[in-house]
């Protein structure tokens, strides 16, 4: 018989990444204290963490411990289905969770024209910045989209 994967949730994901991120990194990298990202992640509390922290703790998992959990967060969010939410304000949290994969793609791009196997190494060379642009651009257009359904809410 298979097991049921267990839906990851933010307050998971950000006790995965407390854990494995000392209060120093994580002052470095966010420039917040760990016991304030802690609150970020408890659900009576009214705080959020920042899209552009989990941006800069995402890295650095990835770069210190092979891990990328906000992405296993991201993945598995997109993926429920979003049965009781009326059809234009489910369509703005589709197009959110859309720009999170739109710049998990614009991360992969960034990562890999940076590579030292790349065409340019660790500089990013013409046809990359295109690349990179592009991915920008799909961000870009997503974000319209968000305010137009917004603005006919």
């Amino acid at each position: 018989m298979s097991k049921t994967k267990e839906i990851i949730s933010i307050e998971h994901t950000l006790k995965e990444v407390l854990k494995n991120l000392s209060d120093h990194d994580i002052q470095e990298i966010t420039g917040k204290s760990k016991s304030y990202i802690y609150k970020c992640g408890d659900p009576d509390d009214e705080r959020q963490i920042h899209f552009k922290d989990v941006v800069a703790l995402e890295l650095a998992m990835q770069r210190y411990h092979q891990k990328t959990p906000f992405s296993k967060y991201l993945k598995d969010q997109l993926t429920l289905p979003q049965l009781d939410k009326p059809g234009s304000e489910n369509e703005v949290q589709l197009e959110v969770m859309g720009i999170g994969a739109r710049v998990g793609v614009l991360f992969d791009s960034v990562q890999k024209s940076m590579d030292e196997k790349s065409a340019g190494g660790k500089k990013i060379v013409p046809h990359e910045k295109e690349d990179i642009y592009k991915d920008i651009q799909e961000i870009d257009d997503q974000l319209s989209k968000i305010k137009s359904v917004l603005k006919s809410l």
